[in-house]
């Protein structure tokens, strides 16, 4: 589950301490990714990597607009993430923090600041194994020439994809 520890510490919640992240950021770069996103094609994991998705099982209105989607990116516009993976075998992330507080009768979500973090990984067709300060992750990752898509299952709200375009 490559990020996933990482993600479930970008959001704080002052009174939601049941990670309700996780509903949004679940699973985020991390296993078991599903064949009809495609092979891998042999192109490089190497360079810098911008999410264009946040794609989970279940539609959410967070931005409370009146409609749902199950793109987390259409329903946070301050999030942004980044990961760079370098030819020396090290990575770095760059996340938006998102910060949850929820009373009995509302619900407010803020973005603030980078979350960062950084460590080593080994691609091996399509494992990805990550070793940062939450330990080693091995997940299951497709890289094309412009899209690294990642897919995860998370314990309490089932699979995530997370779709990164290649920076040019």
């Amino acid at each position: 589950m490559f990020f996933w520890s990482f993600w479930k510490r970008i959001i704080k919640t002052n009174l939601m301490k049941k990670n309700f992240f996780t509903l949004l950021l679940a699973a985020v770069l991390i296993s078991s990714c599903s064949s009809d996103e495609g092979e891998s094609d042999g192109s490089s994991i190497v360079g810098t990597w911008d999410a264009i998705e946040f794609n989970m099982g279940e539609a959410v209105d967070l931005n409370d607009d009146g409609t749902a989607s199950d793109n987390l990116l259409d329903e946070l516009d301050c999030f942004a993430s980044t990961a760079t993976f370098t030819a020396e075998g090290g990575y770095s992330t760059a996340t938006t923090g998102i910060y949850f507080e929820a009373t009995e009768d509302s619900f407010f979500i803020t973005c603030d600041g980078v979350e960062t973090t950084s460590g080593t990984y080994t691609l091996d067709g399509n494992t990805l194994v990550t070793i940062g300060e939450e330990g080693e992750v091995e997940s299951t990752a497709t890289v094309t020439t412009d899209r690294l898509v990642v897919t995860g299952e998370d314990d309490d709200f089932g699979q995530v994809t997370l779709v990164f375009e290649r920076r040019e």
